[in-house]
């Protein structure tokens, strides 16, 4: 093979990863982030899905603490339809937290939705049909019939006569006959498929691989911020485990949070009975909507008896005053209700 023919179908080898990878609108969208920020802050975590084989590459965002004493971790959980590195609450938190001591980890959530190849609906092309009308298929047999009869002589030199039609289909009922049993063809793949993961249950798979990089790394002190609808994700993944959750090293910052109407109603269906970790539940002082949805997260709250609870409401006309007031409580609610564990190496 030439060097030119080699190199083409390298070309052309790429080409179909290319517009295989195309096809991922969540993957297209993290490698395009990945090249807008510094290369240095990007880092890619592994996840596998059960209902695939081979394992993703999850892209996350993360800062390092920019003064000596490190606070610890912060996980940022971004809204539906947003990416790691939002313009709104979820960039300016991962760029502005690490002033303070955190590490920041913005991570990638799967889209809501997933876009996959649709199956081909249309019946085939004309074209690729072959009508034959039945004096066009006498018209085959007798010319296949004068072909096979003077291509033969047997050992006496006389040509073998084409076997009579009576004959032939007696043959080929002989032949249908010795099956007993028909012959399965089916070449497709007759293993059982996982059933396809929902969007939540591939974000808990995406959060977890989050949390196991901060504990890799030796962050004690974990704090997770979600974003509206992340919010739901956040109670999510910490349900099965919350009442062994303890009152430190843990917190969770709720912004905005848009929830689930069973989780809205009754927090205990996360939280459980008397969670001890602080929660604070940001809100902003909109409309008489919002006020009333906080309102029953606060009475939900205190059935749940969740001591350490505590929601904020914010008010600002203008976007960059609401978003500059969101950091500075942030801020300041973190170094008093979650002080800070200094981040070491653990042994391996």
């Amino acid at each position: 093979m030439s060097i030119s023919q080699a190199h083409g179908e390298d070309k052309i080898e790429q080409n179909a990863i290319d517009r295989v990878g195309a096809l991922d609108s969540e993957t297209l969208t993290q490698q395009a982030l990945s090249e807008e920020v510094k290369e240095k802050e990007v880092t890619w975590l592994e996840v596998q899905y059960s209902e695939e084989d081979e394992i993703r590459s999850v892209l996350a965002l993360t800062l390092k603490p920019k003064i000596p004493q490190a606070q610890g971790a912060v996980l940022l959980l971004h809204d539906k339809g947003q990416h790691a590195d939002w313009p709104d609450v979820i960039g300016p938190l991962r760029k502005s937290l690490p002033n303070n001591g955190w590490y920041t980890l913005s991570l990638s959530l799967p889209h809501d939705r997933r876009v996959e190849t649709p199956e081909r609906s249309l019946s085939p092309k004309a074209v690729e049909k072959i009508s034959v009308t039945p004096a066009q298929k006498l018209s085959i047999r007798a010319a296949s019939s004068r072909g096979s009869s003077s291509g033969k002589e047997n050992s006496s030199g006389v040509a073998d006569q084409p076997a009579s039609s009576e004959s032939q289909e007696e043959n080929q009922s002989q032949d249908s006959g010795d099956q007993s049993e028909p012959v399965d063809i089916d070449l497709a793949d007759k293993k059982q498929k996982e059933p396809k993961l929902t969007a939540e249950e591939r974000a808990d798979i995406h959060i977890k691989a989050g949390m196991d990089h901060l504990r890799n790394n030796g962050y004690q002190n974990i704090i997770i911020v979600a974003y509206r609808a992340a919010s739901n994700l956040a109670l999510n993944h910490i349900k099965d485990k919350a009442t062994n959750i303890p009152s430190k090293g843990f917190a969770m910052v709720l912004v905005d949070p848009v929830l689930s109407p069973d989780y809205q109603d009754d927090l205990s269906q996360a939280l459980g009975v008397g969670f001890k970790a602080p929660i604070m539940d940001i809100y902003f002082n909109s409309d008489i909507d919002v006020r009333e949805l906080a309102s029953e997260r606060s009475a939900s709250a205190n059935v749940a008896k969740a001591s350490r609870y505590m929601q904020v409401s914010l008010v600002a006309n203008e976007p960059s005053l609401l978003q500059a007031s969101l950091i500075r409580r942030i801020r300041f609610w973190l170094e008093k209700y979650a002080p800070g564990m200094s981040a070491r190496k653990v042994s391996r």
